[in-house]
């Protein structure tokens, strides 16, 4: 387990590290995208630890096989990697609730590292990780902040029912607001760090499903 300096100092390497691969991604080499402008400055910023966040990854096991394959990529993505793992024991895991869906409910689980719900506590950002187990769905969904996800394995992405398609590692998928959208894993687990600037107050993804 790390102890306060330790996790200060990790995610302040994983800021920088991420600034960097937002600026190196393909997607941002070739696009004039204010989100990502959003992000990159805002990650200039730091929050407050919150040490008490922390919950169980039902999904820990998968952090070997990630990092191990995270050992090809540049460094910058496998810092990244190596970050979330030396982190993983602290983070607030938890599930989407999805109803009828038990394979994708046990095969997942989310993590704000910063944001309103995050180790790091922040209002006006969310740098999260979702992990996926091999050849899962993560059901088609919506929210109102515009998103950023990072891919760091190979998996399948798409929006608004559109075709099903692999950004490659390193490069990003941009989800404008209130677009639907979801993605696969593939035959290996999916691992993918998700940034959204926020604006206004945020809704809990995790909040419990509704009763009939």
């Amino acid at each position: 387990m790390l102890d306060l300096n330790d996790i200060s100092t990790t995610i302040e390497q994983l800021r920088k590290q991420l600034v960097l691969a937002l600026r190196a991604s393909p997607f941002v080499m070739g696009n004039d995208n204010k989100t990502t402008a959003t992000v990159i400055h805002r990650l200039a910023d730091q929050g407050q630890l919150n040490l008490d966040a922390g919950a169980s990854n039902k999904l820990a096991d998968l952090m070997p096989q990630i990092t191990q394959a995270a050992t090809v990529l540049p460094e910058r993505l496998y810092s990244l990697v190596h970050c979330v793992a030396e982190l993983e024991a602290h983070l607030p895991w938890y599930q989407r609730p999805i109803a009828n869906n038990p394979k994708f409910m046990e095969s997942h689980s989310n993590a704000q590292i910063i944001g309103p719900e995050g180790i790091e506590v922040r209002h006006d950002l969310i740098v999260g990780v979702t992990l996926m187990r091999p050849n899962v769905a993560y059901p088609d969904h919506q929210h109102e902040p515009e998103e950023l996800y990072l891919v760091l394995s190979e998996g399948l992405w798409r929006q608004s029912n559109g075709p099903w398609y692999t950004p490659g590692v390193g490069d990003l998928v941009y989800n404008p607001s209130d677009v639907f959208h979801g993605m696969h894993s593939a035959d290996a687990p999916l691992f993918a760090l998700w940034c959204l600037p926020l604006d206004k107050p945020f809704t809990s993804f995790s909040a419990p499903l509704p009763t009939a």
